[in-house]
């Protein structure tokens, strides 16, 4: 049975009952939350360091916040998701697979000759001038890395594409579909 790594989006939906797809996400979590009956493994549900990142951004930015509301959420993420995946050595390498591919398939053509020195090839361009968003990037390194079933809902765009080409090497599930 795999193991889990939830990103921020899967999350809020579990957590917010104004979310329309909170249903959708409490009865997938439930259901892999039972053990399996040959091997009475219970599936763990991850939660990566940049995700919780993205929390305590997203907490300090807010116009007008609710602490006690920020709190019960911490609190929630704590208990539900209780191990935090950390980024390491071999995730670096994923992040550089899954990026280059994105760079090698939707950078602008102009700027991939092979004239070029090396240093315009590999700039510092953002994941997000090629479609897709940097911190995905690495949540789907890690759960690549680490050989987990990544949840989100962001399966569209290039990122799509990208979660696609790799499907061998990185399973993707939507629970709020």
């Amino acid at each position: 049975m795999p193991d889990y790594l939830l990103d921020t989006m899967i999350l809020r939906y579990w957590y917010d009952d104004r979310c329309p797809e909170q249903a959708k996400v409490i009865a997938r979590v439930q259901a892999v939350r039972q053990a399996d009956p040959l091997t009475r493994y219970v599936p763990r549900l991850f939660i990566s360091v940049v995700t919780l990142g993205e929390i305590g951004f997203g907490h300090k930015v807010t116009p007008t916040p609710d602490l006690r509301e920020q709190s019960e959420y911490l609190k929630f993420v704590r208990k539900e998701c209780p191990e935090p995946l950390e980024i390491t050595a071999h995730v670096g390498e994923s992040y550089g697979d899954l990026k280059a591919w994105l760079f090698d398939n939707f950078r602008d053509k102009t700027k991939r000759r092979k004239d070029l020195r090396l240093s315009q090839l590999v700039d510092p361009i953002s994941a997000n001038k090629l479609g897709a968003d940097e911190n995905d990037l690495w949540i789907a390194a890690q759960a690549m890395t680490h050989n987990l079933v990544l949840v989100t809902h962001d399966t569209s765009g290039h990122f799509g594409q990208l979660l696609g080409h790799f499907a061998t090497m990185l399973r993707v599930e939507d629970w709020a579909q």
